[in-house]
């Protein structure tokens, strides 16, 4: 769907073949991002990754994250934060689509979208530059090295030639990245996966009884070779991807060339929005597509890795999540230890009917209603 907003051309793909057009056929043509108002000011003016227009500094970024994932905060008031920092992100920036003779600015700036913006970046920066300055704490013990290190060791090293070339900023630009897209969204995925669960008890014993078969009753611990075991939990999560996608739309591409997509003519300079969960539930893909199905993937090829383009909660292309490997481990081994470990409950005075899947949330998409289970250990 093409659309005019302000001063900017929008598309919005909702359906599978578009999606793949887009993302493979012309992944190349329309791989930047736009330069918003509050993804430039996160991003300490695109010195990140995920927000950063398509280019060679964005290729030696991508290619530096590739191998150095982390996660590295624990502090109170975390969720908060990142709760306050997507909203920020997610709400209408006038400047983004009337930047002509600054009318835009003007209405951000009589709404306070452009104090609640720089509200946020200070919040983050501050945080940042905490974590930053105790890496850089010569007495600070460490077992391991983390992306903040890495980072440190290459500012320390790097010369004129280096093609990679790194400040503080970038490394904030990093971090603001993680803390966006890595923080909550493994939790959201675990929490719908859990919601689904608890809804069906017949389907939360079936994948129980499969783990604990597998791994035995005596296991102390859960470690990653665990999860190769248990084949219906993998199916759990893909369903879980397809129903409720943690981020119901991909970060916005622009393009650079003129391309035509399903016989429409696309200019540069627009802006693109995938719609997962559109597309994870088109019944013209999907049989009975709101209800949660693991088994619709037995002997399926699809798969989320972005080669199959009806499920794409990581994107596809040269734009992909680079996130995505930390983000299956976590949600994998985070419910393999709950199923493993624990029996779930709902609590007194509720049944499993009771639980509801009414959706929230801005950037991401969350449980409106907390889920609440009781917790049983199970041996």
């Amino acid at each position: 769907m093409l659309i005019h907003f302000g001063f900017v051309p929008l598309v919005v793909i909702t359906s599978k073949e578009a999606a793949e057009e887009v993302l493979r056929t012309h992944d190349l043509d329309c791989c930047s991002r736009p330069k918003l108002v509050g993804t430039r000011l996160l991003s300490r003016d695109f010195k990140d990754v995920g927000f950063t227009p398509y280019g060679e500094e964005w290729k030696e970024r991508r290619k530096f994250a590739d191998f150095h994932e982390s996660k590295f905060i624990d502090k109170e008031e975390i969720e908060e934060l990142v709760f306050e920092a997507e909203t920020a992100l997610a709400s209408f920036t006038c400047s983004d689509f009337f930047p002509v003779a600054g009318l835009g600015w003007l209405v951000d700036w009589f709404s306070g979208q452009h104090k609640r913006l720089n509200d946020v970046y200070l919040k983050l920066d501050t945080l940042f530059q905490l974590v930053i300055d105790d890496h850089m704490n010569p007495g600070r013990t460490k077992d391991h090295e983390d992306i903040i290190d890495a980072m440190l060791d290459v500012i320390h090293k790097q010369g004129k030639n280096d093609s990679l070339k790194l400040t503080v900023d970038h490394i904030k630009g990093f971090l603001a990245n993680i803390f966006l897209a890595g923080i909550d969204t493994g939790a959201i995925t675990m929490i719908w996966a859990m919601t689904e669960l608890a809804k069906k008890p017949k389907l939360m014993k079936k994948v129980q009884d499969e783990i604990r078969d597998c791994l035995g009753n005596n296991k102390e611990t859960i470690t990653e070779e665990d999860v190769d075991k248990v084949p219906y939990l993998k199916l759990v999560i893909k369903e879980t991807f397809r129903l409720h996608p943690a981020a119901p739309l991909i970060l916005p591409r622009e393009t650079m060339s003129h391309m035509k997509v399903q016989g429409y003519d696309i200019l540069p300079k627009t802006r693109i929005l995938v719609n997962t969960w559109a597309i994870g539930r088109d019944p013209k893909l999907w049989t009975e597509p709101e209800e949660f199905n693991p088994e619709r993937f037995i002997d399926s090829h699809v798969d989320y890795r972005g080669q199959h383009y009806e499920l794409l909660p990581f994107g596809s292309g040269r734009r992909m999540c680079p996130g995505m490997p930390m983000g299956i481990a976590t949600v994998e081994l985070g419910l393999l230890n709950l199923l493993y470990f624990f029996d779930w409950r709902v609590p007194e005075g509720m049944t499993h009917k009771d639980i509801d899947t009414e959706e929230a949330g801005t950037l991401t998409t969350v449980k409106k209603v907390p889920l609440k289970l009781v917790p049983v250990r199970a041996m």
